[in-house]
């Protein structure tokens, strides 16, 4: 069971490392949105120090949501309807030497994706018209420069530091856009307890991101506090069941000239199933994750649905 649940937590691992803070399209703050997925760090043992080496894995993620008004590529929007489909190829790699008695690990995540989204526009002059867009491109780019594993007993820590860079398409002149034109700062601490004779895991991943301002709209979104959790239990060696989900929280306000809105800070908490396999034919090796968070509340921001699909494999 030992040597099942270590291969486990290190394919694990690759696909909540890279799988968040990525950008999508017409979102709290400017749009309703902002870098951060929901729940994208909190599948399972995710403070879990990784085996040295490296490690893939390859995120599918659909959101479906709507939001009653936003500013969006510099004007005001009602009634937004998106649907964001993205594709999120990562890697990541443990280093053999220890970092101040902690596993280090770096990586990167590259995502793309497609946006549909629908909204009425308020134009100058011309008043509100309904407007629909889509697009298909590349979003921000997530590198993770440094990633410190700990582990004590029955608990393991991990302290991060997340980079987005504003790589992904943007023109204000889209409706929709994949990127989002600013630079993210995002800082996690997370702490996992599982108690192995049980099969019984749980998981708490706080961070705080710290944006720069979109210099085309002159708009800079406010600091952000974000908690991904889980509660797995394993029903055999190979298969898991759990509750997945996050509370997101916006500390500081929006600001610049841009921010049509005013401060618009916004909240949102949302939670749902998941599970986890790891098919004893892949040898320990690969790991599949899936999961559906739904929005119990959402103010100023997308009330969403979120599914993702997560395979991971360890070299």
């Amino acid at each position: 069971m030992e040597k099942m649940m270590i291969k486990l937590v290190v394919s694990a691992l690759v696909a909540v490392i890279m799988a968040f803070g990525h950008a999508s399209p017409a979102k709290a703050a400017e749009g309703g949105a902002s870098h951060y997925l929901p729940g994208a760090y909190g599948d399972i043992l995710i403070a879990q120090p990784p085996k040295p080496g490296w490690q893939a894995a390859a995120m599918l993620w659909y959101q479906a949501g709507d939001v009653s008004r936003a500013v969006l590529q510099g004007r005001v929007n009602l009634s937004l309807d998106l649907d964001l489909f993205l594709a999120i190829p990562a890697a990541t790699y443990t280093f053999e030497q220890t970092v101040l008695g902690g596993t280090y690990t770096v990586g990167i995540a590259i995502p793309f994706g497609y946006a549909n989204l629908d909204a009425r526009a308020i134009f100058p002059i011309l008043g509100t018209r309904d407007a629909s867009d889509d697009s298909f491109d590349l979003s921000d780019i997530v590198v993770t420069p440094v990633q410190l594993n700990w582990t004590a007993g029955r608990f393991s820590f991990k302290l991060a530091e997340n980079i987005i860079a504003p790589t992904g398409g943007y023109d204000t002149s889209n409706f929709v856009n994949l990127g989002r034109n600013y630079w993210s700062f995002d800082t996690i601490a997370a702490v996992s307890w599982f108690h192995e004779k049980t099969g019984t895991g749980v998981d708490l991943a706080p961070g705080i991101m710290v944006n720069t301002e979109n210099d085309k709209t002159d708009y800079k979104t406010g600091t952000e506090f974000h908690l991904d959790f889980a509660a797995n239990q394993f029903l055999s060696k190979s298969f898991a069941v759990g509750i997945k989900g996050y509370w997101y929280q916006q500390i500081s306000g929006d600001s610049g000239s841009g921010a049509l809105l005013g401060d618009f800070k916004s909240e949102a908490f949302g939670i749902g199933p998941g599970f986890v396999w790891v098919p004893q034919s892949a040898g320990g090796n690969l790991t599949v994750l899936g999961k559906w968070i739904h929005d119990f509340h959402a103010e100023k921001r997308l009330d969403s649905d979120y599914f993702t699909l997560v395979t991971a494999w360890k070299f």
